[in-house]
């Protein structure tokens, strides 16, 4: 009766399925990590003196780190460090929050990203409470190399929207 039993256990595991663990919502963000030519179509500042001309592209170091519940990013444009970005997960495959800290500890409001696909959108909100556009910027990503980008403004919480800026951004180190 116990050797019955006892195949009959084996059989039951032998056919359970499989629990497959949870993917990590992180690991596509590792693309960013790295050096990166960044080429916008209106670069910000370009109407300030000193402002590189038009055309010109950006260098943008990406440092990356993958820790258990979070995923940053410190990026530093042209030698000089700017923020740093911190993703956290959302509630939701395909789902993450974003909130950017400057090197003087400020921090903006959390947005909010979508990965769908190639697709990503970055949105960003005022904190609760103030005023201020909203801003979207949806990254398409052509392959490990290349990210198209395009930026919008919103002053009327996201009914209308205008594109500011667009662009694209080349690899040209890990």
């Amino acid at each position: 009766m116990n050797l019955m039993l006892l195949l009959l256990l084996l059989g039951l595991l032998q056919t359970a399925p499989a629990t497959q663990p949870a993917p990590d919502p992180f690991t596509p963000l590792e693309i960013y990590n790295g050096t990166w030519n960044v080429k916008a179509e209106h670069p910000l500042g370009e109407d300030k003196p000193g402002a590189k001309p038009g055309g010109t592209p950006d260098r943008l170091l990406s440092q990356c780190h993958h820790f258990t519940q979070y995923f940053t990013c410190e990026q530093t444009v042209n030698g000089k460090t700017l923020s740093l970005i911190v993703y956290t997960a959302g509630a939701s495959p395909g789902k993450l929050h974003t909130r950017f800290i400057v090197p003087d500890g400020q921090a903006g409001a959390r947005g909010d990203l979508t990965l769908d696909g190639n697709h990503w959108t970055y949105l960003d909100k005022p904190p609760a409470g103030l005023k201020g556009n909203w801003s979207r910027t949806e990254n398409y990503i052509l392959d490990h190399d290349h990210i198209r980008f395009e930026e919008y403004e919103s002053p009327d919480e996201g009914k209308t929207w205008t594109k500011t800026n667009n662009g694209t951004e080349e690899r040209t180190a890990p």
